[in-house]
């Protein structure tokens, strides 16, 4: 018989309590040291940083830390207050609106303190202008911009062919452009921060990078196995996101094994996230920020259980790249790693082909799509995703809705959705 998990893996623990610490000593290391640190786009190169012992602070995870303390509504009310047009994308405004609010006593962690600079990947229409005003909030900042060349051949299996083919999958043309936009990039902060870049460290955390994304494919193909799942979808997100902002430092990596070593004493001894588990599922989108609870939300009802998101093996699959021991063949690896990341999670084929290999790998029943409202950027993939998955035998219901707008959700309205999806569509 199965028995339930325990309440908290000592793995979820480590993870939190990290990115705690870690985020109270940069706040102390900035304002107190007045050292530089960069706030970041999520699929900008933030490695050329941590090479420079430069801290990061990804625009994303920031503003999922304000969704998860519950104050998106407060925040978003004050973005209508200050006139901002209501289609304003919300995952990356969020933390502007706590620049402007300028309350360092109700902003997380006690808001984010003027940068260095603000680095950006320019793959839409709104980034450029968010950058702008956020500079503008700071008394005028250096933005650096990254443009994103598109693909001219779609390759298939990019999570296969990526690891070592990255110059074939990605196109010569499009990693030399790369290249030297991160050399600008380099030169840039070495200027900016009097810091040098160094070349060793960069190495070794790309090395560390890889190894993290191995211990994650192992991670993975544990949890794909397990029948039942033996911890919630939860616990996988804080175990996993939490090494991926700090990629490339040696916590990341021990931190992965002790997940790894802590997963297999799980498994072995029979423990089950839901113990009556009869269905599993995918989260497909980006995370329900606010409400994670609503991951757990049918497993005693239907016996359901979310098996898998996005970030539950990016780190592997969209991460990892081999290189050879030369330091131009690494910054051109790192090219690689970010130059389709966005493609890769949000735009077909390559997520949908994605997220289908996932859903075999997991034994999917069936998925549920968050279609983000008001974040274009992020939505503009769903479709194609959802009629991928269905041709593969597995049925798709939609929440639209957003990430961090708590204000757009209706508990009781998307239980119900998902609750009719569950008697109709999927085995009983």
């Amino acid at each position: 018989m199965n028995r339930p998990a325990q309440n908290r893996l000592a793995s979820t623990l480590a993870a939190n309590a990290h990115q705690k610490e870690e985020f109270q000593a940069f706040r102390r290391r900035v304002l107190e040291n007045g050292e530089p640190y960069v706030i970041s786009d999520a699929v900008a190169p933030a490695e050329i940083m941590h090479a420079m012992d430069i801290h990061v602070t990804p625009v994303v995870w920031y503003s999922a830390i304000i969704a998860a303390k519950q104050l998106s509504p407060y925040y978003f009310e004050q973005m209508d207050a200050l006139g901002f047009h209501d289609r304003l994308p919300r995952y990356t405004s969020l933390p502007l609106m706590s620049t402007l609010d300028g309350d360092p006593e109700r902003a997380p962690y006690g808001g984010l303190p003027k940068p260095m600079m603000i680095l950006s990947r320019f793959r839409d229409d709104y980034c450029q202008r968010i950058s702008e005003l956020w500079s503008r909030a700071y008394g005028g900042v250096p933005v650096f911009g990254l443009d994103a060349s598109s693909s001219t051949v779609l390759g298939e299996r990019w999570w296969d062919r990526g690891l070592s083919g990255w110059e074939s999958m990605y196109e010569t043309h499009r990693l030399d452009f790369q290249v030297r936009q991160l050399e600008g990039l380099i030169r840039t902060a070495e200027t900016l921060s009097g810091r040098s870049f160094d070349q060793a460290e960069f190495m070794r955390q790309m090395h560390r990078i890889n190894r993290a994304g191995e211990l994650v494919a192992e991670i993975r193909d544990l949890l794909a196995r397990a029948r039942p799942l033996p911890v919630p979808l939860t616990e996988q997100l804080a175990n996993v996101m939490a090494p991926t902002w700090d990629r490339g430092s040696a916590w990341s990596v021990s931190h992965l094994e002790a997940f790894r070593d802590e997963l297999k004493g799980v498994i072995a001894s029979g423990a089950a996230a839901c113990p009556n588990e009869r269905l599993r599922l995918l989260w497909v989108g980006n995370g329900l920020w606010f409400n994670t609870g609503f991951y757990r939300a049918f497993e005693e009802k239907y016996g359901a259980v979310f098996v898998w998101s996005m970030y539950s093996n990016f780190l592997s699959d969209g991460y990892r790249r081999y290189f050879r021991e030369e330091p131009a063949d690494a910054l051109r690896a790192l090219a690689s790693r970010h130059i389709s990341m966005n493609e890769q999670l949000h735009v077909p084929p390559w997520m949908a082909d994605w997220i289908v290999e996932q859903a075999r790998a997991y034994g999917a029943d069936g998925a549920v799509m968050l279609v983000p409202t008001h974040d274009r950027m992020g939505s503009m993939g769903s479709r194609l995703t959802k009629i991928a998955l269905e041709r593969a035998g597995i049925p798709v219901v939609e929440l639209h809705a957003n990430m961090v707008d708590a204000r757009l959700w209706d508990d009781a309205a998307m239980i119900r959705t998902v609750e009719q999806f569950i008697e109709q569509r999927l085995p009983r």
